[in-house]
């Protein structure tokens, strides 16, 4: 396909933002004519305008983008030359609440790039020349005359570059290039049309920080100066429609996004045109991509009768009209009906994939199964593991046209209900293996950030994947933009996750949207505050805990069962080795005692030094299935041990407490024992909850009725001076239990039996919510009578691990973390049920979110693979 020279438009685009804003702080307030435009010739690649206000230089001066495709040396010369030449105050007063155009043109070497700024008011000849050999202390001033225009060049003395100046009716021309100076000058080149012109008017939004424009008749001259080889047939699809486009641009710190309008002229015989005369539709089936897509573009028309139509129309002055008509009567002699069955049978969204080692894939939406069936024998055979070959060649491109050309007589699999295509056998299967392990593009960090910013309604998508497709960029952008893109030190160009073109039909023109998704420093998990090496991975932690009156610290344990003490600012303050790992969480107490129990059947109680208090630590009876309870009860304080049927008591020198020796249940234990209205509480899977008091004695038991298999520790909600009692079941039943034994069904959720729940307070209310996560799906509901869902997310896999959940705010408020270690991607959701800024990200399982000082803003705390915790300011 090698269609990645669309991403070569997409950055020069990106150069033209970049530009503008190293030249754009005059302090204009308003939009005055468009009268530069005019005199640009007609070969102009790029023209953009923009506003100089004080509030647009803000919001622009640490846009990272900027550096990342201009270079961090053409960055400080066009830095350079703006202090010294453009904002000299001997000429700011002649540009005050002027609009700056920034053009881009051919060269035979490269790119030149043209300024035109329009002054207040006519200066004469005279004032000119007493003005501009003034700009520039550190330049070498010279003026010429050339074919009748007076010049005034610029030339650092440590610099081959020289910088051109001229001023023709009310407007000063600036740029490196004499070439281009000269063509600008001279009225009888051939220019801009007047309905271009008037197009450019009409979209020069005022609202915008800068307008883009774009004419048609000069993309394919685009393509020819950063390709190295001829454009294939797919960019084909996008450079010969005649027309213009212009748009406006919405700042995000780490994406670039323009949008606006595509008006369409000559678009006869023009395949994309074919989707101007419909309207957007959600298009899905980027959900089945696999992760390894380096390009896909996806079509999807909502009329299927204009688009049968103008395709056919559009199919007649192919040169395969003849070809395809012929085939049809072959066909129909066999069954007068298949085509149009086959065509009734099949959607209107399809998309086709080029994969980073160059296959392709072709996806196919089916509108009805039924029709499908019907046909398949006849427009296909089996060839094993439900694998089929269309019989008849050209049957995707008589149906869908240009988009699916590349695919003649291709193999395919019906997935839900989509076929995918592919040219080889061998293709399709490993797409299958892939999509068997959920190994998609949906599911990667990046993917998930676009899908932030870009929605998915619209009738043509191009995307690109800047790493998938690293090796078709460096081989077909020509050699100087190719180095560009390789050179990691200057540009920051690889950063770029992606960049994406997307079209939605408006009545025969286009509205048009371009994003480039970048990795910017400042995004959460790309630039470390510190870090902190371990010496295998982490399993318990992190946590954060007072260590004195002025500061707290961060405890971890890693695989090896050492534990780490870390201060706020990353160095360590001790390390020591536990025997076993630590199970469940690790508490604090008042006098900032941490408590511990591990695997290995130990109870630890130290300081926040390290060092351990007197009597621990101690070995218990059984192994832990959960971490220990403290409670102040009846004046003793004490320590509740869950073990897998058995309740253990300890006191606070390490000692068992007389009474608690032989407190036993039926079934195994779920969680930590609660402690309420002077009770212990304990919930076991055999659907019973044990209440006992301070001496080890069974005050009350519940026992649901039937055979019910619980899979979670109770939930406690007080209401109304009632306590209630919640707990679900392995088939998915959630229960609602009284103080006094009665019980009742209150939900039915039928989840899978591998599923997780928890009762924790995420959403702020006054009572905790009911959290599942049903292999991919998590769910969070509000107790009541019955169970009211307050939102749910899905993943892309199944989630395995447990929620996390870090103190957010007073009153108990929860925030929760979730961890897919299928994806290496954390995430972090809101109390309605949003993800929070900067989520998800690349780390491994194990993390934490908060304060990790008394004063100290939120940090993310996670790790990688290198066995480091990171800690990021947030």
């Amino acid at each position: 396909m090698r269609n990645t020279i669309i991403v070569s438009i997409l950055l020069f685009i990106a150069v033209v933002v970049a530009s503008v804003f190293y030249f754009g702080d005059l302090n204009k307030e308003e939009k005055k004519s468009v009268k530069p435009i005019n005199y640009l010739p007609s070969d102009t690649y790029l023209i953009t305008s923009f506003v100089n206000d004080a509030t647009t230089d803000n919001i622009f001066k640490d846009f990272e983008i900027f550096e990342a495709v201009l270079g961090h040396s053409f960055q400080d010369q066009l830095s350079q030359l703006k202090q010294q030449l453009l904002r000299n105050k001997d000429i700011a007063s002649y540009l005050t609440d002027q609009e700056m155009f920034v053009s881009f043109h051919p060269e035979k070497e490269g790119i030149a790039t043209l300024f035109s700024i329009p002054t207040t008011e006519k200066i004469d000849k005279e004032t000119i020349s007493e003005i501009l050999p003034k700009l520039g202390t550190d330049y070498q001033v010279q003026q010429q005359d050339t074919l009748g225009m007076h010049l005034f060049s610029y030339k650092p003395e440590k610099s081959d570059s020289t910088f051109y100046v001229s001023y023709l009716d009310d407007i000063f021309f600036a740029t490196f290039s004499k070439e281009l100076l000269l063509k600008t000058l001279d009225k009888k080149l051939a220019k801009f049309d007047d309905k271009q012109v008037e197009f450019f008017n009409k979209n020069n939004s005022r609202n915008a920080p800068f307008t883009v424009y774009l004419a048609h008749q000069n993309l394919p001259a685009i393509v020819d100066k950063f390709r190295r080889n001829k454009p294939g047939d797919f960019i084909r699809q996008f450079i010969n429609i005649k027309g213009q486009t212009a748009w406006n641009i919405n700042y995000k710190q780490d994406a670039l996004m323009l949008s606006g309008e595509s008006e369409l002229e000559e678009t006869k015989g023009q395949y994309i045109a074919l989707f101007a005369n419909q309207r957007k539709t959600t298009q899905k089936l980027y959900n089945y991509f696999p992760s390894n897509s380096a390009m896909f573009i996806e079509y999807s028309y909502s009329d299927a009768k204009v688009w049968q139509n103008d395709l056919k129309a559009w199919h007649a002055l192919s040169e395969d009209s003849k070809q395809l008509e012929g085939q049809t009567k072959e066909i129909e002699k066999n069954r007068s009906d298949l085509l149009a069955t086959f065509q009734a049978a099949m959607g209107g969204d399809f998309a086709v994939v080029e994969q980073n080692n160059s296959d392709y894939l072709g996806f196919i939406s089916i509108q009805d199964s039924s029709k499908f069936l019907d046909v398949l024998s006849d427009v296909a055979e089996s060839v094993g593991d439900s694998t089929y070959r269309f019989r008849y060649s050209n049957i995707p491109y008589r149906f869908y046209g240009e988009g699916l050309k590349a695919f003649s007589r291709p193999y395919f699999k019906r997935i839900d209900g989509v076929i995918v295509m592919a040219n080889h056998q061998s293709t399709l299967q490993e797409y299958a293996q892939k999509w068997r392990r959920k190994d998609l593009l949906i599911g990667t960090l990046g993917f998930k950030n676009y899908e932030k910013i870009q929605g998915n309604e619209a009738n043509v998508t191009v995307f690109l994947n800047t790493k998938n497709a690293s090796s078709f960029l460096t081989n077909n952008l020509e050699t100087q933009y190719s180095k560009n893109f390789r050179n990691n030190k200057e540009f920051g160009l690889q950063e770029f996750y992606s960049w994406s073109l997307q079209l939605t039909g408006n009545s025969g023109n286009f509205l048009s949207r371009l994003y480039a998704i970048y990795k910017s420093k400042n995004t959460l998990g790309a630039t470390p505050e510190w870090t902190y090496s371990m010496g295998s991975r982490l399993i318990t932690g992190p946590f954060v805990f007072e260590h004195s009156d002025t500061s707290q610290f961060i405890f971890a344990q890693e695989q090896d069962h050492t534990v780490h003490a870390v201060h706020p600012s990353g160095k360590k303050l001790w390390t020591t080795l536990f025997a076993g790992r630590i199970v469940g969480k690790v508490q604090q107490l008042q006098d900032r005692s941490l408590l511990a129990v591990t695997d290995r059947r130990r109870l630890y109680r130290f300081d926040s030094n390290g060092k351990t208090l007197s009597g621990f630590s101690t070995s218990i009876k059984d192994e832990p299935v959960s971490h220990p309870t403290y409670v102040d009860w009846a004046g003793q304080q004490m320590l509740l041990i869950p073990g897998k049927n058995r309740v253990m008591a300890y006191d606070m020198e390490g000692g068992p407490i007389e009474g608690w020796d032989n407190v036993q249940v039926e079934g195994e234990i779920l969680g930590p024992v609660q402690f309420h209205d002077n009770k212990a509480i304990v919930t076991t899977s055999y659907g019973r909850v044990y209440f006992f008091d301070a001496g080890g004695s069974k005050l009350q038991e519940i026992d649901v009725p039937g055979d019910i298999n619980f899979v979670s520790n109770v939930g406690i909600v007080v209401r109304e001076n009632q306590t209630l009692y919640y707990a679900t079941d392995d088939i998915g039943d959630v229960y609602r239990m009284t103080a006094d034994g009665q019980s009742s069904k209150v939900f039915e959720g039928r989840w899978n039996n591998k599923y997780t729940a928890d009762f924790e307070n995420v959403i702020g209310t006054s009572a905790p919510e009911l959290i599942v996560l049903d292999g991919p799906q998590l769910q969070v509901y509000q107790l009541g009578d019955s169970l009211q869902r307050v939102f749910e997310h899905t993943f892309t896999q199944d989630v395995e691990n447990r929620p996390y959940y870090f103190a957010s705010g007073s009153g108990g408020l929860m925030s929760l973390g979730i961890a897919a270690q299928g994806t290496n991607l954390i995430y972090l959701f809101a109390e309605n049920g949003t993800l929070v800024d900067g989520f998800p990200l690349e780390a491994q399982p194990h993390f934490y979110y908060g304060k990790i000082n008394y004063n100290s803003s939120n940090y993310l705390i996670c790790t990688r693979r290198d066995f480091k915790l990171y800690a990021y300011r947030h």
